[in-house]
C-alpha cells in the first residue's frame, strides 16, 4: 500500500477541522506528486536518442581556393544612365580612357537661322556632371570630332566600338573638372555644368548654321546631315579622373549662338534625349600598370594570384575563383552545407580613391560567358552579399547553393566563378585584394568558411 493511501486511510473526515486537514493534505500530496515526475529539461530525450544518431556539425576555413585576374572582355555601353568621359593614370592598373559617341536632336524642327544674313557667334557644348572617379585636380584636354557614320538608338554597342571620325578637332579644350560646384539661376540651384567651346575650328558651326531647310524639317533627316560628335580626352601622365555626365539632363546640350540682320544674341539648341543614340568607348592600357599587375593580367602569370588579385570597372579587369577540391568532400558521405561564406580582403590599407560599392559574381559557362549564380538569383542581395564593408576593407559572398550543387552533382563541369564590379559598364572603380596565399598577412587571405553537417 502506498504512502498516500495509508495517510488518507488514517484521516477521518468528520468535523470542520478534519475537512480543513483533508484539503491541506490533498494539496501537499499533489505538489509532491508533480515534483517526483519531473526531470531536468536538458536530459529529456537523452535515453531515447542513441549516441550515434546525433547530427555531426563541423566548421572549416581551410578549403583550397585558387584565384587569378585577367583583362576583361568588352561590356555593353549603349543607353547607359550616365556617360563616361576622361582619362586617369592608376599606379597599379595603368592608363584608362573613356570616350563618348553622342547624337543630337533639333530643339525645334523647321527652324530657320535667317538665311544668308545668319552669322555664327559661337558653338558651345554643355554637359551636366553626375559623378566622378579619381583625381579631379588634374587638368584634362577634351577633343571633339564629327562622327563619320550614324549610330542608332535601337542598336547595341560595346566598349570596343570602332566608328569612323573626322580629322578636325573642334574643341582641343583644356579644363579642370568641377563636379562639386553648384550654380544658381534666379535663386534656384542647378547641377554643375561643364562648358566646352567648340570653336577651335569654326567649320562645324558654319556647317550647322547652313543646314538645308529639308534637313531642319525632320530629325531623321538631321541625323543623316549631322551624325554627332565623338568626345575623348588626351591621356594624362599622372592622376586624372573619369567623369560621369548626365547627358539626358535638360542642361546637357549643344548651343549655337548667332545673329542675323533682324536680331542679335540669338541661340538654337541641339538637345540630347532618349531618342538620341549614345555609346561609350573604353580603352585600358594595362601594360602601363605596376610590374606585379602587369605580369599577372597582361602576361598571364596566374600563379601571382597567390599574392594579389584585382577588379576594375569599365570592362577593365575581372578575377576567376575556383575551388579545385570541393568535390572531394563527397568522400565524407552525404554532406549538407549550412553556410558557405567567401571572404575577400583588401590588400591596400587605404584603397586608392574609392572602393567599388558592390561586386558581383557569375558562374563561368563552357563558352566563357557569364551565367547566373543560383545564390544571387534565389536569395536576397542582403543575404548573398557583395557590398563593400569599410570597417574591415573587405567583401563577403554567400555561395552555399552553388557549392552544394557541385556536391550533389559530382559529374557537373565546374569552370569556376567570375568576380567583377557591379555596373561595370558605368563605374570605373577598382580594387586590389590579398590573394589565396599572401606572403605578408596570411590572416587576410581569400578564404572560404564552411559550416556543414555530415548526414552519414
Amino acid at each position: 500500500m502506498s504512502f498516500m493511501t495509508k495517510l488518507l486511510g488514517k484521516i477521518r473526515f468528520g468535523g470542520k477541522n478534519n475537512s480543513i486537514l483533508f484539503y491541506f493534505t490533498i494539496t501537499i500530496s499533489l505538489i509532491l506528486l508533480m515534483a517526483s515526475c519531473s526531470k531536468p529539461a536538458g536530459l529529456i530525450g537523452v535515453v531515447v536518442q542513441p549516441e550515434d544518431s546525433k547530427l555531426k556539425v563541423g566548421y572549416t576555413d581551410t578549403v583550397t581556393v585558387r584565384t587569378y585576374s585577367r583583362g576583361e572582355d568588352t561590356v555593353r555601353t549603349d543607353k547607359l544612365s550616365t556617360s563616361q568621359l576622361g582619362s586617369n593614370m592608376d599606379p597599379v592598373f595603368g592608363h584608362t580612357t573613356a570616350g563618348l559617341f553622342v547624337q543630337f536632336r533639333l530643339e525645334d524642327v523647321g527652324h530657320s537661322f535667317g538665311g544668308q544674313s545668319a552669322q555664327v557667334d559661337s558653338l558651345v557644348l554643355y554637359l551636366a556632371y553626375a559623378n566622378y572617379y579619381a583625381d579631379t585636380n588634374t587638368s584634362q584636354t577634351i577633343h571633339a570630332y564629327e562622327m563619320g557614320e550614324r549610330i542608332y538608338v535601337d542598336s547595341i554597342y560595346y566598349s570596343n566600338i570602332d566608328m569612323p571620325i573626322g580629322i578636325i578637332d573642334f574643341a582641343n579644350f583644356e579644363y579642370t573638372p568641377r563636379p562639386h560646384d553648384t550654380l544658381f539661376i534666379n535663386g534656384d540651384s542647378i547641377p554643375s555644368i561643364q562648358r566646352i567651346d567648340l570653336m577651335a575650328n569654326t567649320e562645324l558651326a558654319e556647317y550647322l548654321i547652313k543646314a538645308p531647310a529639308e534637313d531642319m524639317d525632320d530629325n531623321e533627316e538631321f541625323y543623316d546631315y549631322f551624325k554627332g560628335l565623338y568626345l575623348v580626352t588626351s591621356q594624362v601622365s599622372e592622376g586624372g579622373a573619369i567623369i560621369s555626365y548626365n547627358v539626358l539632363s535638360p542642361f546637357s546640350k549643344m548651343t549655337l549662338y548667332y545673329h542675323n540682320e533682324d536680331a542679335d544674341s540669338l541661340s538654337f539648341d541641339y538637345t540630347i534625349t532618349t531618342d538620341c543614340a549614345t555609346a561609350n568607348k573604353y580603352f585600358h592600357d594595362h601594360s602601363t600598370g605596376n610590374i606585379s599587375f602587369r605580369l599577372q593580367v597582361v602576361e598571364g602569370d596566374t600563379l601571382l594570384g597567390r599574392q594579389n588579385i584585382y577588379v576594375q570597372g569599365l570592362g577593365g579587369v575581372s578575377s576567376i575563383i575556383k575551388f579545385p577540391f570541393i568535390k572531394e568532400w563527397n568522400k565524407l558521405g552525404i554532406v549538407a552545407l549550412n553556410e558557405a561564406k567567401l571572404i575577400l580582403s583588401g590588400s591596400e590599407d587605404d584603397p586608392l580613391w574609392r572602393a567599388p560599392q558592390q561586386l558581383s559574381m557569375a558562374e563561368i559557362q563552357d563558352d566563357g560567358s557569364y551565367g547566373f549564380l543560383v545564390d544571387q538569383v534565389e536569395e536576397t542581395d542582403l543575404y548573398f552579399g557583395g557590398d563593400y564593408k569599410s570597417s574591415t576593407n573587405s567583401y563577403t559572398f554567400r555561395i552555399t547553393r552553388y557549392l552544394q550543387s557541385l556536391l550533389d552533382n559530382p559529374d557537373k563541369k565546374d569552370n569556376g566563378l567570375y568576380l567583377i564590379t557591379s555596373g561595370t559598364s558605368l563605374y570605373s572603380n577598382r580594387f586590389v585584394f590579398d590573394g589565396y596565399q599572401p606572403s605578408i598577412d596570411t590572416a587576410r587571405r581569400i578564404k572560404l568558411e564552411l559550416l556543414y553537417t555530415n548526414l552519414d
